[in-house]
């Protein structure tokens, strides 16, 4: 099974990805080629990227929005912290596989914990929440099953399904501040 860093990694590049093609609304979409993209579907899935859900306005999407990016953004902090830790120990010849899953287990539950302190006020923010917490207990249930069955095979579809999840949410927040600062620019003029 790909670790959490493997899925993090991943998880950061495609977020980037989609983040920079939102940017690029004016270009029309490329066709995709067919053939090229099958043998890539087959052998890890398709990502598919759920539509973004309307949500009505509201006073308090500011602030959900500031807390949803703070967490990101501690999370990613003390992610990062994590990797550089495990990379040191790894090349220092420290690392146990025992010990790199125990700090995989715990910034999962890391992850929980953060997203379940969120003071959350809007319904669009707690959709976001829903979408990462339901992700991150995916997570915990898949370092779960590799630990018991003590392979590293898991369900691929079912990875892309969650990983899909992520990308959801990463989506949505990012179609939401977009929105708040688009009409934050039409209160202003």
């Amino acid at each position: 099974m790909p670790n959490i860093k493997t899925i993090f990694a991943i998880s950061c590049v495609l977020s980037t990805t989609l983040l920079l093609s939102a940017c690029n609304k004016d270009q029309p979409p490329v066709p995709n080629n067919e053939k090229q993209g099958s043998s890539v579907n087959n052998s890890i899935g398709e990502l598919n990227q759920t539509p973004i859900k309307q949500f009505p306005a509201t006073p308090d999407d500011g602030h959900d929005i500031a807390i949803l990016e703070d967490y990101d953004q501690r999370f990613t902090a003390m992610s990062d912290s994590m990797e550089i830790e495990l990379a040191k120990m790894k090349e220092a010849n420290t690392l146990t596989p025992e010990f790199e899953q125990q700090r995989q287990k715990d910034n999962i539950h890391s992850a929980l914990t953060m997203l379940k302190d969120l003071e959350l006020k809007t319904e669009q923010g707690r959709y976001i929440q829903g979408f990462l917490s339901d992700y991150w207990q995916n997570q915990a249930k898949a370092l779960e099953q590799s630990t018991l069955s003590g392979t590293g095979t898991t369900d691929t579809g079912k990875q892309v399904d969650q990983l899909n999840q992520y990308l959801h949410a990463q989506s949505q927040l990012h179609h939401w501040k977009s929105t708040q600062t688009a009409d934050s620019k039409m209160q202003t003029e």
